[in-house]
This record gives structure tokens, C-alpha cells and sequence, in this order.
């Protein structure tokens, strides 16, 4: 099975209850609420994953996952389980030939799924294939967990997961807590687990910065904020804002693509366990109004009024957009420091646009002047492009920014 490469897409931040003071045992219920995921015949090569996240820091004792699948015969099905640090349980691996799995795997259940093949909905709980206290071992239960399920038998066959919940038993943790699936680019809360040199991430955890938040003041960024340090590799890097829940931190220009980096949180005086995430060249987004959400982006056109529905762009015209993850400049800046109006810094690794689907022109793309740890990207609307609400995508180092990002044109 290949290895699964997780994207956060939809961090609602919905921790809100605040870290607790001291450990105390703790359990709570997690699930998917998206839309039937399609597990596809086996000719497509494909794995379907519904992903759940858990915004609790606990140092697990139990897990359970129920698990609904609509699918006429589960021989053909490997199901497995990974948490947020990559560890994988099995939960059926050609197990019965029977239609449909509708039970909660239990590692205190009598007896094995694989044992009974219930043919009644709702029969259980039943154990995996392999224990779910696999999960114990883990630093926390906080971040991304994945279902995949994987039809590598059948190229007549398909069905659907429709439902996936996790519940989870643990002591809560004091020490500050994230993991490299939920560090992720400041502009589209997208693109966890990786980083591009100059990237602004982030770090979105529990009990890693102060209540309440701070942001950092204008001119160069400090490397401590609030009691908050952010380490790469073993050096502190600069910090715009820091809170309970997210850090926002900037990545030094001198990591290098292909290889990785580890990431760290202390907070007053306790340290999270480090994570560890993989260099790209580049990791593009641009700001919307609605930090991380689709919709319009934040653009000012050339007559200097932003952007919008009764400020459309003419045609021909140059919009200013600020970007996100564009990689590596030159003359280099350092990570923190106040990009100067001469010489401007200019992305290395090629930049392009287009608005509507329609190739833009792009006089420039580089370090915003007096912004740290931002990126300005000047576009040039095409005569072709079509008119009213259109999705803007930059590429860097031929990697797009996030779908859904609008701008209006007359």
C-alpha cells in the first residue's frame, strides 16, 4: 500500500474549550461529516480516505473507530486506520466475503470481526484484524486520523464509506501539542506536512501560546512572542502571532527543497514533541477575505480600491495580490527582516497566473516591500479573460494556489 500524504482542508477551529491545567482522564467522539466517499473498482488504482479531525490532546489508552462501508463483498477490501504520526492499524484486510461493514472495532470485543463476518447491520463490537492499542504508543491524539479503504480485487465492484467515527480514552496533556499534518500555509490553511523556504506556516496545536494572543509589532519579526518560540531545526525563526491554538511562524529561506525539517513549539518553558515535515520548492496560496476559505482574494486594483463587485478590474489593468509560499527570492532576505523597496527581491523559481482560465501576465512577483514574511504578486488582467467573478491561480515552481480564490473583472 503507498504511502498516504494527508492535506488539511478544513481546519473550523473548533478548539475553543482552552488547555486544561492539570492531566485528567478524558474521552471523546470524533467523526466525518462530509459526503459518501465512492471506493472505486480496482482497475482505477485508487484509495478512498475519509479523514477526521481530532482537536484533543490526549495521551491515548483506548481507541475505538466504527466504521460504515456500503460495498456487496468485503473479501475484496483492505481497511486500515493511521493517526496523526502515521502509526497504521489494520482493521480488515480481505476479510469475509459478505456486503457491507457496519460495526465498531473494539479491541474488548469477544470476538473478531474477521471471526464472526457479521451479516447484520449494526452487529458488534468486534476486534480488528490487528489491535487498535497500537495507537497507544503514539505522543497524542491530536490532528489528522485517516480511514483508507482500498479495493485491489475486484474491477467489477464498487461501494462507498459512509461513515466513520472515532472515539478515544486518554489522560490530557499540559505540554504544548501539534503535529506536522496541522502545520499548514498562513494564506490557505492548506499543504500540511509540508514547507517551502520563506513560507509563512500555521502551526495550529493546543496549549502552544498565550490567552490572550499577541501579534507581533510592526517592523522586523522577533524570534520570541508571548513566551512562544518556534524552532527549526534546533534554531528559533521569527513569530508574527502567537496564541493557544495556532502559532504563526516563518520558515528561513535557506531550507532546502527534497529534504526535511523539524519544527518545535515551546511555550513557556515546555516543549511539544517536534515535527517533522518536507521541504517543497514551493507551497503557493493567496490571502482571501476569509482567511483559509474560497471566495474573494485580497487584490487591490491598479486604481488603488480593492478589489470587488462594485470595484471590478478593467481589462489590461494590473491588479497587486498577496501570495504565500512562492519559495525562494533574489537578492535574498532574511526570514524576519523587512523586505527593502531597493532592490526588490523577486521569486527564483517562475511565477504565472491566470484569472478565468485565461493565461495572465505577470510583471512581478516577489518579497512585498515593507511586509516581512509576505509575497506580492502583480497581475495583469488579459484581454481575454471573462468578465464578472473568475477563480484567480498563481503558480510557483509549477505548483498552483488553492482553488476558489475569486477576483472580478469589468
Amino acid at each position: 500500500m503507498p504511502t498516504l500524504k494527508s492535506t488539511v482542508t478544513a481546519w473550523s477551529m473548533i478548539l475553543v474549550a482552552g488547555s486544561t491545567a492539570f492531566a485528567q482522564q478524558s474521552t471523546v467522539t470524533y467523526a466525518y461529516n462530509g459526503l459518501p466517499l465512492a471506493i472505486l473498482p480496482d482497475s482505477a488504482d485508487v484509495i478512498t480516505v475519509a479523514t477526521i479531525v481530532v482537536p484533543s490532546a490526549l495521551k491515548m489508552t483506548k481507541v475505538t473507530a466504527q466504521v460504515q462501508i456500503q460495498y456487496p463483498n468485503t473479501g475484496d477490501l483492505n481497511v486500515y486506520l493511521f493517526s496523526p504520526q502515521g502509526t497504521r492499524t489494520k482493521l480488515l484486510e480481505h476479510t469475509c466475503s459478505i456486503a457491507n461493514v457496519d460495526t465498531t472495532f473494539d479491541d474488548a470485543a469477544p470476538s473478531a470481526w474477521a471471526d464472526f463476518c457479521p451479516t447484520e447491520a449494526g452487529r458488534g463490537p468486534f476486534k480488528a484484524i490487528e489491535p487498535l492499542a497500537n495507537f497507544n504508543s503514539n505522543d497524542s491524539s491530536f490532528g489528522l486520523w485517516t480511514l483508507a479503504v482500498e479495493n485491489n480485487s475486484s474491477d467489477s465492484r464498487s461501494g462507498w464509506i459512509t461513515g466513520v467515527s472515532l472515539t478515544i480514552t486518554g489522560t490530557t496533556q499540559v505540554t504544548p501539542v501539534t503535529s506536522a499534518q496541522t502545520i499548514v500555509n498562513a494564506a490557505s490553511i492548506t499543504g500540511g506536512g509540508t514547507v517551502a523556504p520563506g513560507e509563512l506556516v500555521s502551526i495550529l496545536g493546543i496549549g502552544i501560546g498565550p490567552n490572550p494572543s499577541v501579534t507581533a509589532p510592526a517592523g522586523a519579526v522577533p524570534t520570541t512572542l508571548g513566551g512562544t518560540t518556534v524552532s527549526i531545526n534546533g534554531t528559533p525563526v521569527p513569530i508574527s502571532y502567537t496564541s493557544p491554538y495556532r502559532v504563526d511562524a516563518q520558515v528561513p529561506f535557506a531550507v532546502v527543497p527534497g529534504t526535511t525539517v523539524s519544527v518545535q513549539v515551546n511555550f513557556n518553558n515546555q516543549a511539544s514533541t517536534a515535527a517533522t515535515l518536507n521541504v517543497l520548492a514551493a507551497v503557493p496560496g493567496v490571502y482571501t477575505a476569509s482567511a483559509g476559505k474560497p471566495g474573494a482574494v485580497k487584490a487591490v486594483n491598479q486604481t488603488g480600491t480593492q478589489n470587488a463587485v462594485a470595484n471590478p478590474a478593467a481589462k489590461g489593468s494590473v491588479i497587486t495580490v498577496y501570495a504565500n509560499g512562492l519559495g525562494v527570492v533574489s537578492p535574498s532576505v532574511a526570514a524576519g527582516a523587512v523586505p527593502p523597496n531597493s532592490p526588490l527581491s523577486t521569486v527564483t523559481g517562475g511565477v504565472s497566473a491566470t484569472i478565468g482560465g485565461v493565461s495572465a501576465t505577470v510583471p512581478f512577483a516577489g518579497l512585498a516591500p515593507g511586509l516581512p514574511a509576505a509575497y506580492q504578486v502583480n497581475i495583469q488582467v488579459p484581454a481575454l479573460a471573462p468578465s464578472g467573478v473568475q477563480e484567480l491561480l498563481v503558480y510557483s515552481n509549477g505548483v498552483s494556489t488553492q482553488q476558489g480564490a475569486t477576483v472580478v473583472i469589468q
